[in-house]
């Protein structure tokens, strides 16, 4: 269903929506970022987004995610452009001739006694080298070269941060380093040469039997406690960093027997104190994860359990490499986000579903409830349990059938001999039962004279004692005869009179059940109403059901409307924000337009001023020839002073005429 519905997304977008949902969940850019991508302006680019979103959310249904959720996992595997980057491994090509270009000739001597063969490996930090040891006929190393030079004495200590680390604790199935030295300002070092392959080349041909599994994660997990002993995290367990070395001598089989597993790269390894992280996403444990969330914040503390985690995970890949988490690219920071809140997947195979308890345990968001590492060495057993059970149930059944065999031929000898001994008894019972019959024949003989002489004798007692029996014996007996028949009278009077007390309360109970009867007559009405009212009720429910029915239509209607409407609203958003464009537009040519009136009023008032001063001018000018007006000098009131300015007010408002005429 996930799967229809993310098909049905991709193609139900136009592409213009399919890039900007693309941009935003999958490479995680915002709003201002996207709009210097897609070169639009930012209003258009959220109302894009806004009309994609709710597109997006009717098509998935159910499974839209929450409107808020910018990082939703299924808008981020709908939306990621490339393959995860397990695609993208099982796709690269090995190094070619062109792409040699950056390391070093074959035949270079490193430290006067390892020359280099090919280049075997490339690393972040670093390049693995297959060489051979010119003192040492015959013998090849693995020579790690780093591609920074160390150019202070600080960067040279952080160069050797490594061997010292990996020195600090030895175990078979943790890379040793042999020799180490300097080559033009870099650090080399040298490891022994395993032939084999790594644990993730291995998961690309399948997944790994339980059995094998336990074979390779057991040494893995002591390794990893020995590190853990001397207070040092490898803090990048993953399938790329275990080598599957095959060891001469040891006969290999198809079930990865001979094998010996190697932890390698300590490169980001830290001790105890050191707040130092890194690794690889996927294998992230929560902890982890949540510091790189925080961002600067204080986050979890993190310790020698995130590996254990790691290595958990890494098993639980190992049985089930089709079933493991992915990171679509671009959106490794809304992985690492969900990694610091959920578990990863259980396993889902029928073999393995009784481990899903277990490794509910090792990968549990709290790291108090994972096992240590050397714990997780002794529960691995668990892998194994169901063939060992089975072997074991084999071992006593090996054990016990012979066992049986020689206990049930004792028992038919004994029953053999029972049998014959019970034979003889059963002859002997024979004839002591014949004896036996003759002997009670006789008893029984003997037993009916015995009770014919018995009858006869107690009938000899009888009729002695009834001819002993006296007048006197008789009149007593009839005196007790009639005192009983006196009492006997007594009871039967107060008999007569419980049967007259019994009938008036029968009379009583007569008429209460008349009453009674006359009340369930009017009960019986009620009830014939009730059901009658009933009856009403029913052809109401029956309407209300309909009307129910209707007002779901008429919800249905109205969602539609809704979703109708909501595309009107982007629309109207759209629309807003033109006319907001236009009404911005409209502001700043008002504004302009204020500040040329405001130009032209103060234009208007100078030339206002400069008519008033000419007209005052040409009044001088003309004063002495005119015999109606006052001498210049002649003093005037304040009022009559103040009137010949109205005037050329006025005329300085009379405009451009009069300005002309002058």
């Amino acid at each position: 269903r996930r799967g229809r519905a993310l098909g049905k997304l991709r193609a139900g977008l136009s592409p213009r929506e399919a890039e900007v949902l693309e941009l935003r969940h999958a490479r995680e850019l915002g709003i201002v970022e996207i709009a210097h991508v897609i070169e639009a302006p930012t209003d258009e680019v959220e109302l894009l987004l806004d009309t994609a979103q709710a597109r997006a959310r009717k098509i998935l249904g159910s499974l839209a995610p929450d409107p808020l959720d910018d990082r939703a996992p299924i808008y981020v595997e709908a939306f990621a452009l490339s393959p995860s980057w397990h695609d993208e491994l099982d796709e690269a090509e090995p190094l070619g001739e062109d792409e040699d270009e950056e390391g070093l000739e074959p035949g270079t001597l490193i430290g006067g006694r390892y020359e280099l063969v090919e280049r075997v490996g490339v690393g972040a930090f670093g390049d693995v080298y297959l060489a051979h040891d010119v003192e040492v006929a015959g013998h090849r190393v693995a020579l790690k070269l780093l591609r920074q030079p160390s150019l202070s004495e600080s960067a040279r200590r952080a160069a050797l941060r490594e061997l010292k680390l990996n020195a600090a604790v030895f175990h078979p199935s943790l890379v040793q380093f042999k020799d180490h030295g300097w080559f033009e300002q870099r650090l080399w070092f040298v490891m022994p040469w395993y032939e084999g392959e790594t644990l993730e080349e291995r998961m690309r041909r399948g997944p790994l039997s339980r059995a094998e599994a336990r074979r390779i994660f057991e040494p893995l997990a002591r390794a990893l406690a020995a590190l853990h002993a001397v207070g040092i995290r490898h803090q990048d367990i993953k399938p790329e960093n275990v080598l599957l070395t095959r060891l001469p001598g040891y006969g290999l089989d198809e079930d990865g027997g001979g094998i010996l597993p190697v932890l390698i790269d300590l490169g980001v390894a830290a001790e105890e104190q050191e707040t130092l992280l890194g690794g690889t996403p996927l294998y992230f444990a929560p902890e982890v994860a949540q510091r790189f969330v925080a961002e600067g914040h204080v986050g979890p503390d993190v310790g020698p359990r995130a590996d254990v985690f790691a290595l958990a995970l890494s098993l639980r890949n190992a049985l089930e490499p089709g079933t493991r988490e992915d990171v679509p690219a671009g959106a490794i920071r809304a992985f690492v986000e969900r990694r610091a809140e959920a578990r990863p997947p259980l396993p889902e195979a029928r073999d393995l579903r009784y481990l899903r308890p277990t490794f509910e345990r090792w990968l549990s968001l709290d790291p108090d409830e994972r096992p240590s590492a050397d714990e997780l060495a002794e529960e691995l057993g668990v892998l194994t349990a169901p063939e060992e059970r089975r072997e074991r149930r084999n071992k006593l059944l090996r054990w016990l059938l012979p066992t049986l065999a020689l206990v049930a031929a004792a028992f038919v000898v004994v029953v053999w001999v029972l049998d014959r001994r019970a034979a003889r008894e059963e002859a002997e019972a024979r004839r002591a039962r014949m004896a036996a019959a003759d002997a009670r024949a006789d008893l029984i003989v003997a037993d009916a004279r015995r009770r014919a002489l018995e009858e006869g004798h107690a009938e000899l007692l009888d009729r002695y004692e009834q001819s002993r029996m006296s007048r006197r014996d008789l009149a007593g007996q009839l005196a007790t005869a009639e005192g009983q028949l006196r009492i006997l009278r007594g009871e039967l009077a107060t008999a007569l009179d419980a049967r007259a007390s019994l009938r008036d309360r029968l009379a009583a109970t007569r008429a209460t059940l008349s009453d009674t009867e006359s009340e369930l007559s009017g009960v019986r009405t009620e009830r014939d109403e009730a059901e009658g009212r009933a009856d009403g009720l029913s052809d109401d429910l029956a309407s209300a059901r309909g009307q129910l029915e209707r007002a779901r239509r008429d919800l249905a209607d109205a969602r539609d409307r809704a979703d109708t409407l909501e595309g009107e609203l982007a629309s109207a958003r759209r629309e807003a924000r033109s006319q907001r464009t236009r009404a911005d537009g409209l502001a700043g040519e008002l504004a302009e337009v204020e500040r040329a009136r405001d130009r032209a009023r103060r234009d208007l008032e100078r030339v206002r001023g400069h008519v008033a001063r000419l007209a005052a001018a040409l009044d001088g000018a003309e004063g002495p020839e005119t015999d109606d007006e006052p001498p210049p000098d002649e003093a005037a009131e304040p009022d009559e002073a103040a009137e010949p300015e109205a005037p050329a007010t006025d005329e300085a408002a009379a405009g451009p005429s009069e300005t002309t005429a002058l």
